[in-house]
Parts: structure tokens; C-alpha cells; sequence
């Protein structure tokens, strides 16, 4: 089955903070490149394709180092350490419809997770 992959770099103050790569079933959201280029935000389009809400079914963090094209794309020097985030989106039935992957410069962000239950 044929799927969607959208890549890009986030920024902060022009400063490279994370390369990500994004991939969606395209069968469920044949028109996605299109939406999002329209709209410019992964959520609006997953919206406006006809997915009102979905959640963070799991989130695995590694550390690793930056390979030739990532220290490019994140304005590093390779083998820079990054911490690699990988995550599943679901629906609200718990069907997959985003994986994503998100490669952070590792003496650029922090990152806190908290438990939900407050």
C-alpha cells in the first residue's frame, strides 16, 4: 500500500532545531500533498482530509549521531549528537495514521515529558 512522506527542517530564530520525516497512509489521504502544501500545517491538513482529532499512541527516544546529510540539514558537524524521536499517531478507533520521525540537534533543545494525569 502506497503511503505519503513529507520531510522538512523546524526552525527557531532562523536556527536549525530538528529535521522530520512524516509518513501517512495514502490510501486514507489521497489528496495530502496537495492539502498540505495548501495549508502548510500537518495537522490542518490531516483535518481538513478528514481526520478531526488523533493522539500520541507512543513515543520511543534514542540518542544518535548526526549523519553527513542530517549535520547539512541541521547545520551540524556529522557524528554531532541528536536525540531521534520516533512516534505513532492514532485515530480515535487506534488506527495508525502518521509515523513520525524527528531527528533534534542535541545542544540546541530540551526536552520534558510529563505523565498526562494531573
Amino acid at each position: 500500500e502506497g503511503v505519503h512522506v513529507v520531510e522538512g527542517v523546524s526552525l527557531a530564530d532562523d536556527q536549525p532545531l530538528a529535521a522530520f520525516r512524516s509518513i501517512f497512509p495514502a490510501a486514507r489521504f489521497p489528496t495530502l500533498p496537495e492539502v498540505l502544501r495548501e495549508m502548510g500545517s500537518i495537522t490542518a491538513a490531516l483535518g481538513a482530509s478528514g481526520l478531526a482529532d488523533y493522539t500520541r499512541a507512543e513515543t520511543r527516544l534514542t540518542a544518535t549521531l548526526a549523519d553527513p546529510v542530517q549535520a547539512l540539514a541541521l547545520q551540524l558537524r556529522p557524528g554531532a549528537a541528536l536525540l531521534r524521536s520516533v512516534a505513532v499517531n492514532v485515530d480515535a478507533g487506534g488506527v495508525p495514521v502518521e509515523l513520525g520521525t524527528t531527528w533534534f540537534a542535541g545542544d540546541r533543545v530540551t526536552l520534558t515529558v510529563s505523565s498526562d494525569q494531573a
